[in-house]
């Protein structure tokens, strides 16, 4: 009986070992993965690491910048594309592109872009209008347009304070620019 004992006992040996190799190999994998997953999150930029962009600031942001564009004759701006009016409209195309609108014109574009800088506040408590940009993937010159693009909008409105634009826009875009650490 003993050597059938013995002849089991061999035959187990090499399962048991694979088992306990096997083992010890995928303990090992794991360490490795988690490792891994500590180095990658502690080098990734702390502002991407931290916090995600809110739904709908996206759309916001380019219906802004939709805005923004047709003060600056449609161009393209802070990486968003400019602002075609419909070919079918010339009388509109040519106010676009030559800047020739109106201050009533000036103060509802402004008003719109107050509506739209209003709701990323509100989506984005606490950020500035930067760390927004760099969440949605905007370059350094993207962001400096943009925001270059707000400035001018705030100085044309600001000019034509009283010649079609409304003091209470003007000074909503300011505080709005404010809170979004947007220098004036």
């Amino acid at each position: 009986m003993n050597h059938s004992l013995d002849r089991e006992t061999s035959r187990l040996n090499p399962a048991l070992v694979w088992l306990v190799v096997v083992g010890i190999a995928l303990v090992g994998l794991m360490a490795m993965s988690n490792t891994l997953l500590v180095e990658l999150t502690a080098s990734a930029p702390a502002s991407v690491a931290q916090a995600s962009l809110a739904p709908g600031t996206e759309g916001l942001l380019r219906q802004t910048a939709g805005h923004l564009s047709k003060m600056q004759g449609g161009a393209s701006v802070g990486g968003f594309p400019g602002f075609e009016p419909p070919d079918d409209d010339k009388r509109y195309k040519d106010k676009i592109r030559n800047q020739s609108y109106s201050g009533e014109e000036a103060n509802y574009w402004t008003k719109e872009i107050n509506n739209f800088l209003s709701q990323i506040v509100k989506k984005n408590p606490g950020s500035t209008l930067q760390e927004i940009l760099q969440r949605l993937g905007s370059t350094s010159a993207e962001i400096d347009d943009f925001i270059k693009a707000l400035q001018q909008t705030y100085s044309t409105a600001e000019s034509m304070e009283g010649y079609g634009v409304n003091e209470i826009t003007v000074e909503t875009l300011k505080s709005l620019l404010i809170t979004l650490g947007v220098s004036l």
